[in-house]
């Protein structure tokens, strides 16, 4: 009886393990396929398009900002003051 409990046991272990690495191979199959592949590349390219053009704005903005401060802190006009526009 003992003997006959330790096989179930065993191969029901062995069933759920063999059933979780074949769910995980197909999952990683899955993944590299070239469709899902290139999507993977094209959101990720979308992504850092957008973290680009905010880091981009964001080094302007605190440019202006310093640039600002600067001028007014050594009295220098600004070039729009300066040509008259």
């Amino acid at each position: 009886m003992k003997r006959a409990f330790t096989l179930a046991l065993g191969l029901g272990a062995g069933v759920v393990v063999g059933m979780y690495v074949v769910r995980r191979l197909d999952e990683a199959q899955r993944a590299i396929q070239p469709s899902n592949v290139a999507g993977n590349a094209g959101r990720a390219a979308a992504g850092f398009t957008d973290r680009l053009q905010s880091a981009a704005a964001e080094g302007r903005s605190a440019a202006a900002d310093r640039e600002a401060e600067l001028r007014a802190r050594f009295d220098v006009p600004s070039l729009r003051s300066t040509l008259g526009a």
